[in-house]
């Protein structure tokens, strides 16, 4: 039986809703918007109760690639250049249980912590974590750095907001202040290393969950500066940038997307517009995180076959030839290509060139890049927890792609009735899957150690017990990974 739920934060009252032991509030203001390219203002007060048992909107996005995967998890949610809002689920109003700070993916153009496929009412109801989903600026409306126009890292700066309102009001819903963990999957797990590895963030949280970590540097103001002219010369406004703040959009929503589009059918995932190292932004956030961020846990991993979901919806790719791949596998290891490129057909049977390219790409864009920050923070004194997801999708071609674990991770299947990639599972493995893996986060995030007694045995990534990673497919279990 659903009824009504109160508490209240330091802007005023909140009525939630409590749902089968879960308190959940949703479309709660953590910002104010100040105007588009503008960094946004504290929240506003208001007098008598609010009403957050409604979901509210989402930032200002078009269908993703990933909707081929996902579904079209955002279609017919409102959008809003004013969203700057998070969603809390938690199991108690009283108490001190530690808290997920989630981080939603996307490419940095897309997604919504509002999204039903992020909600973490699941994961609350083990009565032993809450779970905060929030959402920040995407794409050029979040990311654009020009000169006189913006300021740039806007997203960074809304996801700082974000973090300063949990650690100001979470106690309200029975949270501890001093126990936050990061979490994000994708660009979510971009940011949580981003955050790790800020000054003003970083002592706010004391460990991280990352998932398919994309091993992308900041721009440099000028790259980005120049970016920035590219799309004023695409949309035919004069180089100074000025009328993108009044530009419909809807208009800069069309532009966004054929610029990506006018990338390469070979780049694993096109990204443009995101964050640029300044003052607070390193430049090489993986080492200041290891200077930071030393010492407090990090659970990180990636799914096999990550670039499967951009892969397999194009027909170029599903059929790239053998000279094409070897061309690739050439431009990457050189002499050593045509060996590698070998190899790389024999991990599977029926193998053929695409598969050779979905590790290829997946290997340089998210898993190795995941094994070098895992290997920093392990060297900086941080206990490290290393995972391959290897759960294959029944969709075709897409294997264990990236945002497969999410449901997973999330136990929320019902909620992603319309995803490709789920239709036909064995809900009752993937489900049992589930359950494991969230014991393991919950352990995680309440001890920084995800053993349990009645679980198998997650060693740390570390020299002395060979590099191990647990893999989560048909058998959970810890393999050396030889890196």
């Amino acid at each position: 039986m659903t009824k009504t739920t109160i508490t209240q934060c330091a802007q005023g009252v909140l009525e939630g809703l409590l749902d089968n032991g879960v308190h959940t509030f949703l479309n709660i203001p953590y910002a104010a918007a100040a105007g588009r390219f503008l960094p946004a203002l504290p929240p506003a007060a208001w007098s008598g109760t609010r009403d957050c048992t409604q979901p509210g909107p989402v930032f200002p996005q078009l269908p993703s690639r990933l909707d081929f995967v996902m579904g079209p998890t955002a279609h017919g949610v409102d959008m809003s250049e004013d969203a700057f809002r998070l969603n809390v689920f938690t199991p108690s109003l009283s108490g001190k249980l530690p808290v997920i700070f989630w981080i939603h993916g996307g490419g940095f153009l897309t997604g919504g912590g509002l999204l039903k496929c992020y909600s973490g009412d699941q994961l609350a109801r083990s009565g032993r974590a809450i779970v905060v989903t929030m959402n920040y600026r995407l794409g050029l409306l979040g990311n654009l750095y020009m000169k006189g126009v913006s300021p740039g890292n806007l997203a960074v700066r809304d996801l700082e907001m974000a973090l300063q309102w949990v650690k100001s009001n979470i106690a309200a819903f029975g949270g501890d202040p001093e126990s936050i963990v990061l979490a994000g999957q994708s660009a979510g797990a971009w940011f949580t290393q981003l955050l790790a590895a800020m000054k003003s963030t970083s002592p706010l949280v004391k460990g991280g969950i990352m998932l398919s970590y994309p091993g992308l540097p900041p721009l440099s103001p000028d790259a980005a500066q120049t970016l920035a002219e590219q799309f004023c010369a695409m949309a035919g406004v004069d180089s100074s940038g000025e009328a993108l703040r009044t530009m419909p959009v809807e208009r800069v929503l069309e532009l966004q997307t054929a610029m990506l589009r006018a990338q390469s059918v070979f780049a694993e995932v096109p990204v443009l517009f995101r964050t640029v190292f300044d003052a607070d932004v390193p430049a090489n956030p993986a080492a200041q995180a290891a200077e930071r961020f030393a010492g407090k846990p990090l659970m990180i991993g990636w799914t096999r076959e990550e670039m499967g979901s951009f892969f397999a919806s194009n027909p170029a790719m599903l059929d790239v030839t053998e000279e094409q791949t070897l061309k690739k596998y050439g431009e990457e290891f050189g002499e050593q290509g045509k060996q590698n490129y070998r190899r790389a057909l024999k991990r599977r049977v029926n193998s053929r060139p695409y598969h050779a390219l979905v590790d290829l790409g997946s290997d340089k864009l998210i898993k190795l890049p995941s094994i070098r920050f895992a290997a920093g923070m392990e060297s900086a004194g941080s206990n490290v927890f290393a995972y391959q997801f290897d759960f294959q999708s029944p969709q075709a071609d897409v294997g264990a792609c990236h945002c497969f674990e999410l449901p997973f991770l999330l136990g929320n299947f019902e909620n992603w009735a319309n995803a490709p990639m789920l239709n036909g599972i064995d809900l009752a493995a993937a489900r049992s899957l589930s359950a494991c893996m969230q014991e393991y986060v919950l352990n995680f995030v309440e001890t920084g150690d995800p053993n349990g007694a009645d679980l198998p045995a997650w060693p740390v990534y570390d020299r002395l017990h060979g590099r191990k990673t647990m893999h989560f497919g048909e058998l959970i279990e810890s393999v050396t990974s030889g890196v």
